[in-house]
């Protein structure tokens, strides 16, 4: 049987989760609606080094008021627009009326932004559908994932949050319009290649509160407590519009995996040269080792600092490793070679000859094998990633065509009903 102060945990986490739960539905009903589509204009320059990248984005966030509470003044030819369910322009809404004040979380510096604002009769709901159109230029911050580097698939994501709690404001993709991306106006496309699927994910993050420790007063303590009190469970929500890219992995295939099996299939020179001269052997072995470490380093100048290794980072290393084992063996037989001989002279057909040749077809065993599950490793993982972001164009094409078909067939169908 479980402990009673486990049974007592558990309970209590899952109330206090009931609790949160029922708390967001409830404010989801009482918040306004705010539906974003997103669409990336133009992806500028992708820095790895840096975590950033540069794009051109068009935000269009849409809510709905009551046809009665809206209370914008139109001229007499806008009103006819409006009336005929057609889009008209808003000047200057934001300096008298509500909008649910957005702003990107994941911006870098000042980024330029140009607000629009436009409203569209919804003859279905009687209602008004006020549409903010904003467009953004600037530079954005993206924690890139580079443990498959250089087949890795990064996300280029743009976060969008407002001021208000969830109690006022609830961001949600919109199901009407869907987000999508230019890919033909890409700067970058020698390094990387853009994927025509978007990705969406709504989050919610806690509003923490920050206080001094150097308050005397009891008032201001009974103050702060209640502002506790208050904002410990409020949360903000955040859309989360993600585009993906490959990176053209040739480039560090060819002059990145292809030198460094280079160099360590020359140390399997060395077992040619012959055991008087073990010397040399050792000789070209540490150079070989000296060399890989040395290219290592200038690849790793690209790329940022990171906890984890790449997956040319284990290869290199896997393979600086058999280099070692190579001095380490040629330390050995030399010390045989030695004690065993006059001179290091070694017969041709002795038994110290037959053991390094038995030693070359370890070690080379090993080089092919570790080669095999490589190929294996980056068939069944990063390129599986690539197949199935593949797969997600295929289906998104699919939604975009049924859309536009589903559009065809309103509009006929409104075109027949006003006929008749």
């Amino acid at each position: 049987m479980y402990p009673m102060s486990t049974i007592t945990t558990g309970l209590s986490k899952f109330q206090t989760t009931t609790i949160e739960s029922n708390l967001l539905s409830s404010q989801i009903d009482k918040a306004t609606i705010v539906r974003i589509r997103l669409v990336f204009l133009r992806i500028g320059e992708i820095d790895t080094l840096n975590e950033k990248y540069q794009a051109h984005v068009s935000i269009e966030s849409r809510w709905s008021i009551l046809f009665e509470k809206f209370s914008y003044n139109l001229s007499s030819d806008d009103q006819q627009r409006l009336n005929n369910g057609k889009s008209v322009s808003l000047e200057k809404y934001s300096q008298s009326y509500w909008h649910p004040q957005l702003y990107i979380e994941n911006g870098l510096g000042d980024l330029k932004e140009q607000i629009k604002y436009s409203a569209k009769l919804n003859k279905e709901n009687h209602t008004i559908d006020i549409c903010e159109h904003r467009d953004i230029k600037g530079f954005f911050w993206e924690k890139l994932e580079l443990q498959h580097f250089p087949s890795d698939i990064q996300g280029l994501s743009v976060s969008i949050t407002s001021m208000f709690f969830t109690d006022k404001v609830i961001l949600t993709a919109d199901p009407n319009y869907f987000s999508g991306i230019n890919r033909e106006a890409f700067v970058d496309q020698q390094e990387w290649s853009l994927y025509e699927h978007i990705d969406t994910k709504q989050r919610y993050i806690n509003e923490f509160l920050f206080q001094t420790n150097d308050d005397d007063d009891d008032d201001q303590d009974n103050d702060n407590q209640q502002i506790t009190n208050n904002t410990e469970n409020r949360k903000r929500s955040i859309l989360t519009v993600t585009c993906h890219a490959a990176r053209q992995s040739e480039y560090f295939f060819w002059n990145g995996f292809c030198l460094i099996f280079l160099i360590t299939l020359l140390s399997f020179c060395t077992f040619g040269i012959p055991l008087q001269n073990l010397v040399n052997r050792l000789q070209v072995t540490c150079t070989v080792v000296l060399t890989s470490i040395t290219f290592r380093w200038t690849v790793n100048r690209s790329l940022p600092t990171i906890s984890y290794l790449t997956s040319l980072d284990k290869y290199g290393l896997l393979c600086i490793f058999n280099l070692i084992f190579h001095a380490i063996w040629h330390s050995i037989i030399s010390v045989i070679a030695w004690e065993s001989t006059t001179n290091y002279s070694v017969t041709k057909n002795s038994w110290i000859m037959y053991l390094d040749r038995g030693a070359f077809c370890v070690f080379f065993s090993f080089f092919i094998i570790l080669h095999i599950g490589m190929i294996i490793w980056f068939y069944r993982v990063p390129f599986k990633l690539r197949r199935q972001m593949k797969q997600k164009d295929d289906r998104y094409r699919i939604l975009i065509q049924e859309k536009k078909n589903q559009s065809i067939k309103q509009i006929v169908f409104t075109d027949l009903a006003t006929q008749f």
